[in-house]
């Protein structure tokens, strides 16, 4: 039910590997629900925290303003995202992993469902954008972070759509290296790290 309550909000898959990530919360009673779903919605704005969230084996997280530099607070539309992932990081992101932060928005179909959800895509570094996409997948790629809560039940799932390894890069290093996370980390170690976030989310 609640893939089909996210669906409309989810980018079509049209190319490379599609992942979905999910865990399940059923709380005592609606109202309960209702209150859980605002405080998993608080931590899901709190990029800086989703490593504490994930446990020891997370990638690092830092929230960032336009320029790069480190921001506190709610993660916004327009914000960056720096990962830090296990392993070499790019020459292009200076030495990280970036996401642009494209949609953040809630959405409340009826008195008993409701969707919240941030959509990021890989990005070029903030401040150095002439060096290309500073991240293992192409620009194409897309992650999903929704919230929903059908009646009681609340889902976190993590949708992961057209991620193909981003081989295009004009750094020769960086094709190497996001040939060999691209090939593993769309379907493994994001998956993993994707699997700790959502299951931080409802705990």
């Amino acid at each position: 039910m609640a893939d089909n309550i996210a669906a409309p909000f989810i980018p079509a898959q049209y190319t490379g590997e599609a992942t979905t990530t999910s865990e399940v919360k059923t709380l005592v009673h609606e109202a309960a629900a209702r209150d859980f779903f605002k405080t998993a919605v608080a931590r899901l704005l709190d990029v800086n925290n989703w490593a504490t969230l994930s446990g020891s084996m997370s990638s690092g997280f830092q929230l960032t303003d336009l320029a790069g530099k480190p921001a506190a607070g709610d993660a916004e539309t327009g914000m960056y995202i720096r990962i830090d992932i296990p392993g070499p990081g790019t020459n292009a992101g200076k030495g990280f992993d970036w996401v642009k932060i494209e949609q953040k928005e809630h959405v409340v179909l009826n008195e008993h469902q409701e969707v919240f959800f941030i959509r990021a895509r890989p990005s070029e570094h903030p401040i150095q954008k002439s060096a290309g996409i500073a991240h293992f997948l192409r620009k194409e790629a897309s992650s999903s972070f929704v919230l929903v809560r059908n009646n009681a039940e609340i889902t976190a799932t993590v949708y992961g759509r057209n991620e193909v390894p981003n081989t295009q890069t004009n750094d020769l290093g960086d094709r190497i290296r996001n040939a060999v996370v691209g090939a593993t980390g769309a379907v493994g170690i994001s998956k993993l790290q994707w699997k700790a976030l959502v299951n931080g989310l409802l705990a």
